[in-house]
């Protein structure tokens, strides 16, 4: 009875020590993950636009494409201008 008991002991606490090895490592992998999420967020920070910055460069890029179609059609008027004078 003794053996049995000793034997049975034994199981448990392999089975007891497998799971607990288990646990450890899957908390291990959960760290590593948490961590490379903050790198993560770290270096999109640093390399990527917020969408606030993107609408204000593209706000003066529009800002900039209209100030140079007024003056291509100022040219383009002037241009038609002067060719109705020559012509009339």
């Amino acid at each position: 009875m003794a053996d049995m008991t000793m034997i049975w002991n034994a199981i448990l606490t392999m089975a007891i020590g497998g799971f607990l090895w288990w646990i450890r490592s899957t908390s291990a992998a959960i760290s590593k993950v948490k961590d490379e999420l903050a790198k993560a967020k770290e270096n999109m920070a640093i390399n990527y636009a917020t969408k606030e910055d993107v609408k204000d460069d593209m706000s003066q890029l529009m800002q900039r494409f209209d100030r140079l179609e007024s003056k291509i059609d100022d040219m383009i008027r002037r241009a038609a201008e002067k060719w109705q004078l020559f012509f009339y």
